[in-house]
């Protein structure tokens, strides 16, 4: 009979540790996903696009663009459905884009998804950093060993 290790979770010490847990997605902006951001906000907004239709463009990133045809690219087989991509035209054709979409799928590096969960986790960060740098907190857990849960700071 010997003595066995378990793993234990320890509770971040400071707020240092807390906020190096955060990541960001890997996003790395082109201008056709400014221009696809934009496009694609649009059409959420006036509910142009709905279920599958909504990911697709949400997780999409537009690759290349010319007069009649845009290239996709998603990561998820799935979303590259030949209606998915057809409600998307339409979606696209009613706000003035009257252009044939090829999908394909490979790795995403821009997408509105992606820069949206970029954006949550800068704020995340922000929302962390003006708590553990305030005064009374700090005083806080100096002189009476507070401790700030781990997951318990929201971003508003």
């Amino acid at each position: 009979m010997g003595i066995e290790a378990i793993p234990v979770l320890r509770q971040a010490d400071s707020g240092a540790d807390l906020l190096s847990q955060g990541s960001a997605p890997e996003i790395q902006p082109t201008e056709e996903g400014d221009f696809w951001q934009q496009l694609v906000q649009q059409l959420v907004d006036t509910e142009a696009v709905t279920a599958l239709t909504r990911e697709l463009a949400l997780q999409s990133q537009l690759v290349a663009r010319d007069t009649d045809q845009w290239l996709l690219r998603v990561e998820r087989e799935s979303l590259s459905q030949p209606g998915v991509r057809e409600r998307l035209a339409s979606a696209l054709a009613a706000a003035g884009h009257g252009v044939a979409l090829v999908v394909e799928v490979g790795r995403v590096t821009d997408s509105p998804a992606r820069r949206s969960a970029a954006a949550g986790a800068e704020r995340q960060l922000a929302a962390e950093k003006l708590i553990f740098e305030d005064s009374f907190v700090q005083s806080m857990m100096r002189d009476f060993g507070a401790k700030i849960v781990p997951g318990s700071i929201k971003a508003a």
